[in-house]
Parts: C-alpha cells; structure tokens; sequence
C-alpha cells in the first residue's frame, strides 16, 4: 500500500469521529485548488487535507482532493504513475460519494478514471448517477444552484477531454448547459478552449475562449498560459514567449510558466537561461518530487548530466519508488563517463520494471554500459534487443558487431555488418570495420571487395586502401601478378599531402613497391624493375620509423640486388 494511499485511507478512517463538522466555505477550496493549477501538488494535499480535518462530509473537499492526484500524473504522464495516482484520487472520490451521497462531483471524478482505463460501461455508469443528482423535469425535487450545476457540467465535459475521448457530442453539449446556467464561469472558457484545441484543432476558437476567461478574470495567469502553451504546439515560439512572459507579469509566482518559459527556451539553444527558468519553476513549485523529475528532465535534454545526477540523488533521499529515477541515472552516468555506477542503476531498473514499460533506449544504454566495462558478450545480447524494438535505430547493430570483433567472434560479428547493409542503412564505416572483420578470418576475396567499395565511398580515407592492399598481398603472396601495386601506389599518393602523419603507410607502400619491382626484376632481368626497386628501398631507408623491421627489409632487398662475386680458388 503506498504512503499517499494509507494517509488518505486514515482520514477516511476519521468519518465517525468528526461527522458533526460544517461545511467548509467554498472559496477556502478555491484557495487550495489554486495550488494545483499552480502544479504545488503537496502543498495542495495538505491544503485540502486540512480541510478535510475541519469537515468530512464536505464532497467538495473529496472531488477536488481527488482531482489534485489527477492533475499531478497529467503535469507529467511519462514519469507519474498513473496507477498509483489514479489509486489515491480513486479512494476519495469513492469517500467523497459515501459521505456526500447528494453531490454529483464524485461521480463525475469517478467516472473520468474509467473514461482514462478505458471502461466506457463503468463510466457511462458514473455519468448517469451524476445526471440523476442534478435538477431537472424528473428530478423537480432537487435544488441546487445554478453555479454548482454549471461547474458539474464544465467538470463532465473536461473528463472526456482529459482522458482524450472524441465525444464531441457529450463535450459541447455539456458545456452550452454550463454557459446557460453560468455564462460567467472562468473554467468554462478554459475548458472550451481546450476542446476546439484537442478536439477539433481550431485554435482561432480556443484563443477566442482562453480570451473570454482571461477577461472574467484578468488576475489568473492560467487563460494566458493555455494561450502560450497553443502558440508552443503551433511552433510559433516568438508569440509563445511573449504570452509567457505575460503569465509571469501576472503572477510572479505562478510556476508552470517558468517551466514552459525553460522548455521554450532550450528549443531555442539558450540553454543557461533555460535551467535559470527550471531552477525557478522547481523552487516555485515546491521542490515536489514530480517537479523535480521534470527538471532533470530538462537537464537530460540540455546534456547538462553532472547536475541531473546531483537531483536525481536528492530526489532518492526522500523517494526510491520511482524506478524512472533508476533508468535516468543510467543514463547521466554513461554520458558522464561513470560506466561503472551506470551499469549498477541500468541492471537496477531491469530488476524492478515491467516489460510493458521498457523502451529501446533502455537496453541501449545497458548495452552501451556494458561494453564500455568490457562486458561484450551481455552488451551484444542488450544491442540486439534494442534493435529489434526499434528497427530505425540501425547504428546498434554497428555496435552490436563491434562488441563481437572485440570478442574475436567475427561470424556473429560478420551477420550484423550484413544485416544492417540488408537494410540498406549501413554506413561506409561499417564497410571498412566488415572489410577488416573478412580480414581477420582470412576471406581475402571478400576483404577486397568490401574495402574496394568503401575507398569508393571514403576516397580519402587512407586505412582503407591500407587493408585492401593488406588482403590484396594475401591472394598474390608472391607479389608476381602485382595486385596490390595500384592500391598501394594510390597510398602514396593520397599520404603525400601530410608526410609526417602518414610516414607509416608511406614506408610501407614503398617496401611492397620495393620488393615487387625486385621480384619483376628477378623473373625479367629487367634493369628498370631492379632501378625501381632499389629506388623505393632508399626512400624507405629515408623515413625515421620506430619499427626497424621495415628498415631491415629494406637493406635485405638492396643486398639481394647487389652482383655475385665468385670467389677465387
């Protein structure tokens, strides 16, 4: 049972003790529902918590309770756990119905959990109770004022929206009964606004209505951020800005829009003011958990991974529940370089997540952790899995081979590199690295061909010729046919603009040159092959190299070029 659940349950529990209490006044609920607009989660619990303590008969006080929880997995439905949250508001709404059996709103709050599980029969089960709780020709009995029935209404109607259900019908419908009974109501032009948007994508008329409520009420920043957060989604983020620095002007300490103001901003590179706008948005929003996983959200996507580390360990000081926080720090870890600590919280996010909740990136990182901490034969198996849950990623098959090439394991190491180029999303250095892997396992043929169409498509690229000429010398040992000779003199000419740098593949160019020309000159007797090859032995005597065996062979040719002379008797 979770530490929301078992405070709330206690309250409930009170019931008996505390029946005798007066109905709170409604703008006291106003106040701590302002909190959540203001996305202060906890400090609206407690709010409403305290209300609850001073009347428990009150379903007003359970629906907006209840609605708190919602709100908070809708500030962020990746990371909250919609289970957990629609638990605790599902507990109050169901207390709010037994002690307030006469008020429609729990019923509404009820059936809008089933509108987001989608139980359509539960929820058409919860509307109709609501609908048989409010005044109406079959129901002349009850009296109830015409504000509450709007706000009943407004409430149905932002159910189906939140739970993005299309029933333009039941939203519209309900909300022209809401205008006729309260053509004044702030939410009703929020929550019209929200449907041309998510409904219908007319954002002319939902700027129309955000309009209209910031008109009824000029002093709540919330119209003016929905107007913002519109211009965000059409990508005009020049008018976004100004409507968000609006909000700010408003209500200083209105948090939401400085978290909109950091997102805006880190699409526009400014990233130190981005965090600047997310470290106000957290202080703000009262460093709730749920705040501060969106801002090492925001630190994730600026790639400023030292500081989303450092929150991610304050926000498990308080709350290990979140495996988010696991995956999260798996990642930051591995771009900061720590594989060690990485591959600790990547295999402690496997250890407690559901199949259902992993993602391709996830069993990328591991598999990247892995290899970086020489544990290939597990990264491969991670690499893979990340590639067959999402094919587009192809690059992981590249790195999938290369965790094998380190293993010696060429032929599983060969099928990636054939896989990808299957394909057709092989790039040209996977050419090369499956031209060397042909190399190694000693297919001289295939090594050719392979490093033939990479220089084709790296022309510039010297190593490729290198190993090309390096399989081209293994199919002609004798270097009779001269194979390797174009490639090699292709070598030379390509390390000629940086001589120093390429002294290596310089020298060794010369020395097959050098030992070609002595072969061509011992088959021929052709003096011009013998003058050829000592030529290249000189300049390979003429290149500074550490390795001496390239100089030795070198001397070796020239000697074995020099005249016999026979020995007197």
């Amino acid at each position: 049972m979770t530490r929301i659940f078992k405070s709330i349950l206690g309250i409930a529990l009170l019931l008996p003790i505390l029946s005798g209490a007066i109905r709170v006044h409604a703008q006291d609920i106003q106040a701590a529902f302002k909190l959540t607009r203001a996305e202060r989660f906890e400090d609206a619990s407690a709010a409403f918590k305290a209300l609850l303590q001073k009347n428990l008969k009150d379903g007003d006080i359970y629906y907006y309770y209840g609605d708190n929880f919602l709100q908070e997995y809708y500030s962020d439905t990746t990371n909250n756990s919609f289970k957990e949250l629609s638990d605790s508001a599902k507990v109050l709404f169901s207390r709010g119905t037994e002690v307030d059996p006469a008020n429609p709103l729990n019923y509404v709050g009820l059936g809008q959990i089933a509108l987001m599980l989608r139980d359509m029969s539960k929820a058409q089960q919860n509307f109709s109770k609501t609908m048989s709780l409010l005044p109406s020709k079959a129901n002349k009995a009850i009296v109830m004022a015409p504000e509450k029935q709007a706000t009943v209404y407004i409430k149905l109607a932002n159910a189906y929206i939140k739970a993005g259900i299309n029933d333009t019908a039941i939203v519209f419908g309900s909300l022209k009964t809401a205008e006729k009974l309260d053509s004044k109501n702030y939410d009703l032009y929020i929550v019209k606004g929200d449907a041309y948007i998510f409904m219908l994508n007319d954002g002319s008329k939902a700027i129309l209505n955000y309009n209209i409520a910031q008109t009824l009420n000029p002093k709540s920043p919330f119209a003016k951020l929905r107007v913002g957060q519109l211009w965000m989604r059409a990508r005009n983020y020049k008018d976004a800005l100004t409507y968000y620095q609006e909000v700010v002007k408003i209500d200083s300490t209105f948090a939401p829009a400085y978290r909109e103001l950091g997102y805006l901003l880190s699409r526009a590179n400014r990233n130190d003011e981005a965090e600047q706008n997310y470290k106000k948005f957290l202080r703000l929003s009262g460093g709730n958990t749920t705040a501060r996983i969106q801002y090492v959200n925001t630190l994730i996507e600026l790639k400023n991974y030292t500081e989303a580390i450092n929150q991610l360990n304050e926000i498990l000081k308080s709350d290990t529940s979140n495996n988010d926080l696991n995956r999260a720090l798996a990642y930051s870890y591995y771009e900061t370089g720590q594989y060690d600590k990485g591959v600790v919280y990547s295999k402690k996010f496997f250890s407690r997540v559901k199949p259902d909740k992993i993602r391709a990136t996830d069993y990328a990182y591991l598999g990247r952790l892995l290899a970086k901490t020489k544990q290939d034969s597990l990264a491969h198996g991670n690499l893979v899995k990340a590639f067959l849950m999402d094919t587009s990623r192809s690059e992981l098959l590249s790195e999938a081979a290369m965790s094998m090439i380190r293993l010696k394991k060429y032929d599983k190491a060969i099928e990636d590199f054939n896989l990808k180029i299957s394909l057709k999303k092989a790039v040209p250095n996977d050419y090369y690295n499956l031209g060397k892997v042909y190399y190694n396992t000693k297919s001289w043929g295939k090594a050719d061909t392979t490093l033939m169409y990479y220089s084709t498509l790296m022309p510039e690229h010297i190593q490729g010729y290198l190993w090309r000429a390096y399989a081209l010398v293994n199919i002609d040992s004798t270097a009779k046919l001269g194979l390797a000779k174009p490639v090699y003199e292709a070598i030379i000419e390509k390390a000629k603009t940086d001589t120093v740098k390429n002294a290596k593949e310089l020298m060794v160019a010369y020395l097959y040159l050098a030992y070609y020309n002595l072969v061509q000159f011992k088959d021929t007797k052709d003096q011009q092959f013998k003058l050829k090859s000592i030529e290249y032995c000189n300049k390979v005597l003429a290149i500074q190299s550490p390795d001496p065996g390239n100089t030795e062979k070198a001397k070796a040719y020239l000697k074995d070029m020099e005249p016999k002379i026979k020995r007197k008797e």
